[in-house]
């Protein structure tokens, strides 16, 4: 079973709620900053071989996209990249808060052995569902 779990920080644990947000807002920069450039990312190799899509086509139109805050466009170029990006700026968001109250209690994701297996066969799931939606939406 996974469970969201609210526990106080133990010692010596590595600080989640600083590292990942971050990165989070290092990699926007680097995103922001690449796309003022205005330079371009060599095409998809495995696209050019095969015919198909890969599971990272279509992921800077994505972020293009959001760049310019099309969120429905961007949704159709990558759902995967768009979801992954909402729910990083929800934790950055949420940590922030965290650390403006600096609250002594850690958001954890707890799961006992069958959750862990649930949990990697609905993201591989997932990556499936990903694909095929990439291979009808990039190939049209």
């Amino acid at each position: 079973m996974l469970r969201l779990v609210r526990r106080p920080a133990f010692p010596g644990e590595f600080n989640h709620e600083l590292i990942w947000p971050l990165g989070f807002l290092g990699t926007l920069a680097a995103g922001w900053a690449w796309f003022q450039t205005g330079w371009q990312l060599p095409g998809c190799l495995f696209m050019k071989w095969t015919g198909f899509p890969c599971l990272g086509c279509g992921g800077t139109r994505c972020a293009r996209h959001l760049a310019s805050f099309d969120f429905a466009q961007a949704f159709f170029f990558h759902p995967l990249l768009w979801t992954l990006i909402l729910l990083a700026a929800a934790w950055s968001l949420w940590s922030a808060v965290w650390w403006v109250r600096r609250a002594p209690w850690r958001l954890r994701l707890a799961a006992d052995e069958a959750g862990w297996t649930a949990l990697r066969r609905g993201f591989l799931g997932l990556l499936c569902l990903h694909w095929l939606w990439q291979c009808y939406y990039l190939r049209a």
